[in-house]
């Protein structure tokens, strides 16, 4: 027996939530990449952990593929295992100010949830297509505020199955990243938020959505801004001012919006996108002096 036909006796209604041979491009916001070996849609924490503990038996790749809104995955695919969890691992309780949620909840309907109930601190989150799970390991954030600043502690679970709950300072926030990336999963986080006057809160929700969607592409298929911002700039301003606006190779292209984001315009494939990630670089490189470090995740390559 090979792991593909193990696979199924760790999954309840295999027929409904574990797929073979799955095109990935069907679970990016990017639309690109090749077939998956298994996805799986994982709802339970004893699933999440018999899939941790499959993995570490089988010694099979297992990526928590999240909404898949800052993800480019490989032309040939994923020679493992994609997961989305749902149900169980994506609740979300409030007790007073205090926020208990799962890492498969979306990142919008949190912001959204929180304004209703005169929460503020995740405002800038509306315009963030990702899950929570996703938000914490890379640290997400937009107008002056990160995720991990309202993260009092995060739920891991490691490769035997076990849980942990790490402290904020634990899990290590960065810049646009954590320590989170060391563990099989993010299960979830405690947020402490603060009490605000519902109107005022999602005023500014509104506000910096409407900033958003005027500043950045939302038609057009992309993985969200491509490089991190070097310290005391913008990523985009440098793109702009090389002239790397509307710069295309093959089916990707250089947003006339947005310089940090790279659109899909035309089947684009995960090599175009590479190809004009790498063409950016070495132009802002030898235009500006500065070295652009990339911010999406890449899945099914080597490195």
């Amino acid at each position: 027996m090979d792991w593909k036909e193990a696979l199924p006796k760790i999954i309840t209604q295999p027929d409904i939530r574990l797929r073979f041979g799955e095109p990935l491009a069907k679970h990016t916001y990017f639309g690109i990449g090749g077939e998956t070996t298994a996805y799986i849609e994982v709802n339970t924490i004893n699933e999440l952990a018999a899939l941790a503990r499959f993995h570490q038996k089988w010694e099979v790749p297992v990526a928590i593929i999240g909404r898949g809104s800052n993800l480019l995955v490989n032309d040939k695919g994923f020679s493992g295992i994609s997961v989305r969890l749902i149900d169980e691992l994506a609740k979300l309780e409030v007790d007073g100010n205090v926020v208990t949620v799962g890492a498969g909840y979306p990142l919008p309907g949190l912001s959204k949830v929180m304004s209703k109930q005169g929460l503020s601190g995740v405002e800038f989150a509306l315009g963030i297509p990702g899950s929570v799970g996703g938000a914490l390991i890379m640290n997400a954030g937009a107008w002056g505020s990160s995720f991990g600043d309202v993260v009092t502690d995060v739920t891991v679970m490691r490769d035997t199955g076990e849980l942990i709950k790490l402290t904020h300072d634990e899990a290590n926030f960065e810049y646009r990243r954590s320590g989170l990336n060391a563990y099989f999963c993010v299960v979830g986080a405690t947020l402490k938020l603060q009490h605000g006057d519902v109107d005022t809160i999602t005023a500014q929700m509104q506000d910096f959505f409407k900033q958003k969607t005027e500043t950045q592409p939302f038609a057009e298929e992309n993985a969200g801004c491509i490089f991190k911002n070097p310290p005391g700039d913008s990523a985009g301003r440098l793109i702009d001012i090389s002239g790397l606006k509307g710069h295309r190779i093959g089916g990707a292209e250089v947003s006339t919006v947005h310089g940090n984001f790279i659109l899909n315009m035309d089947n684009a494939t995960a090599a175009d996108v590479l190809d004009l990630v790498a063409y950016i670089q070495k132009q802002v490189r030898e235009k500006m002096g500065i070295s652009l470090q990339t911010e999406v995740k890449r899945l099914g390559f080597d490195e």
